[in-house]
Formats: structure tokens, C-alpha cells, sequence
């Protein structure tokens, strides 16, 4: 009989949300169906507002994952974005748009491309539509009637689904850019309008010899976000 399949746990909790990284570069190997069975069932136990668990957890592989990568990339080419929440880059003033340039002018130094290197920044867009090059990708939907509140429980769900896959060995990179897409993934999925897209994850083994592999992205110093009352 063979093992059961489960997460190394004697790596401290710190350690992995450390370790942790948003994965940009892929090894084109899957995850054995009983690891990625394992790992959403772990996630289960994510805390939510009076237990409501209101997530909707679709995974894509093989097939159904490389229908969906051709049509958003096909999408993104078009300029056709159908996301059900608005987003808007120009809402990140003062320090937050600082760190936001930081953090683009950092991946794209690193990756080689110049910032006037518009075919390779087109390039890297596409990357992101085809979960840059990962096996397996997943889509957090809420209800609905969803609000802000219903979005930090599936925040909390996605958290927690990152570092279980961390727990076993698996990379993985969130994307806002997927829910920009939501109507074109329901319709490849067979969902209904109830069902509302927030993002998605790629996620899978990372590509050690890519130089996206090695970025590490700062963090601002304690005293910048946190303060203690008492």
C-alpha cells in the first residue's frame, strides 16, 4: 500500500510564508493528482467569516488548462477584458505606487527587458495569460452578492492554499490579471453568472534555472506599515 500523501511538516509555519514567492518561470511537470488532491483538501480548513466558506475553487490541468492559456492569451491580444471587479492602477498614489514601480523595475531588469522594449513587455504580458508556463492554475469565484468582506475570507483561503502548496513542495504566483478575463473563463469552465472571478493562481514546480526564479521582492520595514497601541 502506498503512503499516504502529505506536507512536510517540519517546516516551521515562518519559514514558509518566507520561502514564499510569487513563481514567475515553470517546469513543465505536473503535480501527482494525489499531492494536488491532498493540498485543496488541507485547504479546506481556511477560516471564514461565521464559517460561510464562500469560495468556489476551480483547478485546471492537461487540457483543459492549455484551452484555457490559448484563450486568454488570444483574449489579451484582442484587448477584450470582461473582469467583474473594477481595477485601476492609477489608484496606487504616494508609497504604493512607489512600491508598485519598484517591484516592476525590478522583475523586468531582471528578466532582461528594457523599458522601452515594448515587444518584450508584450511578451511578458503573455507569459502571465499562460500562467507562465505552469501546469496547473487556480480560479478563487465568489458568490454573487459578494463584498469586500467575502473577499478577505477567499484572501485568507488563498493565503493558506499558497503555503500548503509550499508545505509540499509546490510553487505557485498569484494573479489579479487572470480576473480580468472572468467571463471567458466561466464560459470554458461552464459556470454561471452567480459565480464571480476575483483571480487566479499558477502554480506548479519552479524552473530553477530561470532568472525570474531568483527575484526576490523587498518588504517595507515594520515601522512603515505596522504600529502597537499599549
Amino acid at each position: 500500500m502506498n503512503a499516504p500523501v502529505t506536507a512536510n511538516h517540519t517546516i516551521p509555519l515562518v519559514d514558509l510564508i518566507k520561502a514564499r514567492r510569487s513563481t514567475r518561470a515553470f517546469l513543465p511537470k505536473s503535480i501527482p493528482s494525489a499531492t494536488l488532491k491532498a493540498i485543496f483538501d488541507d485547504a479546506r480548513s481556511s477560516p471564514s467569516n461565521c464559517n460561510t466558506q464562500p469560495w468556489f475553487v476551480e483547478v485546471v490541468s492537461g487540457a483543459n488548462r492549455d484551452k484555457l492559456a490559448t484563450a486568454l492569451m488570444d483574449a489579451g491580444a484582442r484587448g477584450e477584458f470582461t473582469p467583474d471587479y473594477p481595477f485601476d492602477e492609477t489608484m496606487y498614489t504616494g508609497v504604493h505606487g512607489d512600491r508598485r514601480r519598484a517591484q516592476g523595475a525590478l522583475y523586468y531588469s531582471t528578466m532582461g527587458i528594457a523599458r522601452d522594449d515594448k515587444q518584450g513587455r508584450d511578451e511578458a504580458i503573455m507569459k502571465n495569460l499562460n500562467f507562465f508556463g505552469a501546469p496547473h492554475a487556480v480560479f478563487l469565484f465568489m458568490p454573487s452578492y459578494a463584498t469586500e468582506r467575502v473577499a478577505g475570507d477567499i484572501g485568507s483561503y488563498a493565503q493558506n492554499l499558497m503555503l500548503i502548496m509550499k508545505a509540499y513542495g509546490v510553487d505557485s504566483c498569484p494573479q489579479t490579471v487572470l480576473g480580468f478575463f472572468a467571463q471567458q473563463i466561466r464560459e470554458i469552465l461552464g459556470m454561471s453568472d452567480n459565480f464571480k472571478l476575483l483571480f487566479g493562481i499558477s502554480f506548479g514546480y519552479a524552473d530553477p534555472n530561470s532568472a525570474a526564479s531568483t527575484i526576490v521582492m523587498p518588504r517595507a520595514e515594520l515601522f512603515e506599515t505596522t504600529r502597537f497601541h499599549g
